[in-house]
């Protein structure tokens, strides 16, 4: 069984690899008024959403998210400072190689970048979760990739970066997501777990 929007579900990949294209305001606009149809908690809509497409300052953030990465890597023996995550090993390759990478692999010199910011409430977290896929799948449905960039949440260890990012007072970044036309068609989806190991049906 399929309909255009389970296909779309299906089809949809991250993208890491964007053209040198920059996105209409109109386009970005669509893909937003998408994510506030998304289900929220009571129907607060509790979401708020900064996007820059200024390159510079895309470039600038994700030096800002390197430093932070390596700031925490320095602190992880620190136990106050204890991270359960960074006692993985796999964990901590995998930020040394952002923190310490030359190339953009932060934000993918995309054209556009889209903070989701919310209040810390019960379930507002979640309710922006639903919006940023809403805001993916709409993307892809353009023919624009996207991908969720979970180390900008780094960022919110700063007062003056969110400051300089116009975060709302008493909001915290919920989501970031990069958007842009990908350079290559994204490839198949890799295989999904089997349904007898993850559902459990109660009839």
């Amino acid at each position: 069984m399929t309909n255009p929007t389970i296909q779309s579900i299906k089809e949809r990949r991250s993208v890491r690899n964007f053209e040198e294209k920059n996105i209409d305001k109109e386009l970005l606009q669509e893909i937003i008024q998408a994510g506030k149809f998304a289900p929220s908690v009571q129907n607060k809509q509790p979401w708020k959403f900064i996007v820059i497409t200024n390159k510079d300052f895309i470039q600038d953030l994700s030096l800002q998210v390197k430093k932070e990465l390596k700031n925490v890597l320095k602190k992880r023996f620190i136990k106050k400072f204890s991270i359960k995550e960074l006692k993985d090993e796999d964990t901590l390759k995998h930020i040394y190689a952002f923190a310490f990478s030359e190339k953009d692999i932060i934000f993918f010199d995309a054209p556009a970048l889209v903070f989701i910011t919310t209040e810390d409430r019960l379930f507002f977290d979640e309710s922006c979760a639903c919006c940023a896929e809403n805001m993916m799948l709409a993307a892809h449905s353009l023919g624009i990739g996207s991908c969720w960039i979970g180390f900008a949440s780094v960022l919110g260890l700063k007062k003056d970066m969110m400051q300089k990012i116009g975060v709302p007072d008493k909001h915290h970044i919920s989501a970031a997501i990069v958007f842009g036309y990908p350079k290559e068609k994204p490839g198949r989806a890799s295989i999904r777990k089997v349904g007898s190991d993850i559902i459990n049906w109660i009839e």
